[in-house]
């Protein structure tokens, strides 16, 4: 049986791969039978490779040992991740015996029981059934904003500085190296690559919007801060609410949508109208005075068709 590749696609040894995993994808689950092939057509293919830079000829009889393994390691994966039983280590004895004996615990003690949260169980108060989940309790909630948000920022971070930061969040002592490559970091980069909390990031939108009193969009605050934007959205909205930044939506002079535009709170509001009344007069002009084509009129001033025919029908010819 093929699962996603038709008999004539495949030439050569994937043919003959996806001819040996055939007797072996009926042996999973069905919703595991598509993975379980890729994964056996590419751990094929990395076994004849090896054997082919050892100077060796892989034969079907080879090919069908690499699937018998995967299908074990596949029932193997399962049966841990399910009743927490890793026969992995066991010998043919013991598992004969686990298997002969029918007990519902491991003569060796590696099994484990897994319960469910959404298993119903009877409350101290009465026989009344409650979620297990729902008498589990918590010494705090789980921040998973800050959590994604610590994880797009180690992203963004040399690998070498991130293994130093858990060096020393581990408290292990660091090298001379590594001591001179975070000075070198702190003397030579921004100081918001070494900025791991989360306490400042609201003073420092704001301080570059002052500087920046024609507005910065969110790919320029991201750039600047060196995080990534879904971050700085979530503090942009955080400071409107506050009413310390204002959003000003941009108009759409080429034929794509555009990001709003960020401004400190008091600044003065760009004219949008006159973005608008310039671009389409320079289009008039460039049609009706200098005599440009439509097309030379997008390929030079970057607008598209809709806003030059639009512009052009919205002026008088007799003006020009």
């Amino acid at each position: 049986m093929r699962i996603g590749y038709a008999e004539r696609e495949l030439e050569g040894d994937w043919a003959l791969f996806t001819k040996i995993a055939g007797y072996f994808v009926n042996k999973v689950l069905a919703n595991d039978r598509e993975d379980f092939l890729h994964d056996l057509l590419v751990e094929m293919a990395k076994v004849k490779a090896k054997y082919e830079v050892k100077g060796k000829t892989l034969t079907e009889a080879g090919l069908m040992r690499v699937a018998s393994y995967e299908l074990k390691g596949y029932w193997d994966k399962r049966r841990y991740r399910l009743f927490g039983l890793n026969c992995t280590h066991c010998t043919s004895e013991q598992r004969q015996e686990c298997h002969m004996g029918r007990e519902p615990s491991c003569p060796k003690g590696k099994a484990y029981l897994l319960l469910s949260l959404d298993q119903p169980v009877k409350n101290d108060d009465g026989d009344e059934l409650t979620k297990l989940r729902d008498l589990i309790a918590y010494d705090r909630p789980v921040d998973l904003d800050a959590k994604l948000d610590a994880r797009c920022i180690l992203q963004g971070l040399p690998t070498k500085l991130v293994r130093i930061g858990y060096k020393i969040y581990a408290g292990i002592p660091l090298e001379p190296e590594e001591k001179k490559y975070i000075q070198h970091r702190r003397e030579t980069q921004h100081p918001a690559r070494f900025y791991f909390g989360r306490d400042h990031l609201d003073e420092r939108i704001l301080e570059l919007l002052r500087k920046n009193a024609q507005g910065l969009t969110r790919g320029g605050l991201s750039a600047h801060l060196h995080i990534c934007i879904r971050e700085v959205n979530r503090y942009l909205v955080r400071l409107i609410r506050k009413q310390q930044v204002i959003t000003v939506k941009r108009e759409n002079t080429r034929g794509r949508p555009r990001g709003p535009l960020f401004l400190i709170a008091g600044a003065e509001i760009p004219e949008e109208k006159m973005v608008k009344e310039e671009r389409d007069e320079r289009i008039r002009q460039a049609y009706f005075k200098e005599g440009r084509s439509i097309k030379r009129i997008k390929r030079e001033l970057h607008h598209d068709k809709r806003t030059i025919h639009r512009a052009i029908r919205s002026g008088a010819a007799g003006t020009f």
